[in-house]
Order: C-alpha cells, then sequence, then structure tokens
C-alpha cells in the first residue's frame, strides 16, 4: 500500500468514526425522554424564527406517578419539589388539574378543568444535560380548536 492510500484510508476511518460517534449521540439524546421527566423541575419557554418569548412557565412532573404542576410562579413549583405532601398540596391547590405522559420521544401534558380536557404534545424532542427541547408541538384546547404550532420550546432543569 502506498504512503497515499494509507493517509485517505485513516482520513476515511475518522470520518467514519466521526459520523458514527453522531449518530449514536443523537440517538442518545432524542430517544432517553422519559429518564430525564420525572420527579424534576423545569422552566419552559418558547421562541419563534430565534426571537425568544419572554413569557415562561414552570412545571414539576410527579415521580413515579402522572401528575404535573404548572404555574407562572417559580416559587410554588419549587417549593412544591421538596416533598411528595408538599406536591400534593400544590397540585390539589391548582384550579385545573395537569397530568403528563412521558415516552422516549414525547412528552404530552393535558390539562384538565371544568370537565374539559385540553392537550399539548411535544414530539422529537432532544434532551442534553439540564434541557430538552422540541422543534413543533401539536395541540387540542378544550372548544378551542387544534393544530400544529412550528415554534421551538425549550425546557430547562431548575433547581
Amino acid at each position: 500500500m502506498s504512503k497515499r492510500n494509507i493517509i485517505i484510508s485513516v482520513v476515511l476511518a475518522c470520518l467514519l468514526v466521526t459520523g458514527a460517534g453522531f449518530s449514536v449521540f443523537y440517538y442518545w439524546g432524542s430517544h432517553h425522554l422519559d429518564s430525564v421527566v420525572p420527579g424534576k423541575v423545569y422552566q419552559y419557554s418558547s421562541s419563534l424564527n430565534g426571537e425568544v418569548n419572554n413569557r415562561v412557565m414552570y412545571v414539576a412532573f410527579q415521580e413515579g406517578g402522572n401528575k404535573a404542576l404548572v404555574s407562572q410562579d417559580r416559587t410554588t413549583v419549587v417549593n412544591a419539589d421538596k416533598s411528595q405532601t408538599d406536591f400534593d398540596k400544590a397540585y390539589s391547590d391548582q384550579t385545573a388539574k395537569w397530568e403528563y405522559n412521558v415516552t422516549k420521544t414525547t412528552l404530552t401534558l393535558g390539562k384538565k378543568e371544568d370537565n374539559q380536557l385540553s392537550q399539548w404534545q411535544y414530539n422529537k424532542v432532544f434532551a442534553y444535560g439540564d434541557h430538552f427541547t422540541s422543534k413543533d408541538f401539536y395541540y387540542q384546547i378544550a372548544k378551542g380548536g387544534q393544530g400544529e404550532v412550528k415554534q421551538k420550546m425549550t425546557f430547562k432543569e431548575i433547581k
């Protein structure tokens, strides 16, 4: 084998290893949402065409259950995460009852209020570090319609 062929082989091998590594990382990041959501508290916000929406919400996901606490008040959600008793009290104080379902790739939030159900489903979620993002979501609002929103949602874990 000539020196040129050896160099080409090494470069191709490096590209192959890099591509395989990126593929494994992407697959891992997009297929483990169910292990990062339960029992955590997140701040979520949206951005459209690179412009960040200043309105944020906070959500605490129950560990070992399907209840969620959603509020614009960070303190309420953070305090609810201190113990199961605190979570249960804050959950019962909500006017609407929130529940969630999480799979390896999607998160669905449901809000039940006055016997009406509204849902938001975040698809193609990528989780890495202390946050996860979704590039779009579907919604179904009780007595309000349904559709798809192509807007990036970011859920950042808070302590």
